[in-house]
């Protein structure tokens, strides 16, 4: 079978599905952002968060654990714009 034929036989993803490996990586940063919220290193969780926002855009649990970090920076708006993503995104994926 030719290559075209084969790419067009192949299923796209769907927003919401990762390849495997993505999907250990954001599973492992998600435990270590939490990790470091909870041991006061807040601005390593951010760092953690952001990465795991640029690698899986509808992350939820990245937006709930950003938000959290955020208010124990008394970052109130920004907690509350990333509270309110993470709820809109587990209504979606419901």
């Amino acid at each position: 079978m030719n290559f075209l034929k084969k790419l067009f036989r192949q299923q796209e993803r769907r927003p919401t599905e990762l390849a495997p490996a993505t999907a250990k990586e954001i599973a492992t940063r998600l435990k270590q952002a939490t990790e470091l919220r909870l041991s006061s290193q807040c601005e390593l969780a951010l760092v953690e968060c952001n990465e795991i926002l640029r690698l899986h855009p509808a992350s939820h649990l990245a937006y709930q654990i950003r938000a959290l970090t955020k208010y124990d920076m008394n970052d109130q708006d920004g907690a509350i714009r990333d509270w309110n993503r993470f709820k809109s995104l587990q209504k979606w994926l419901k």
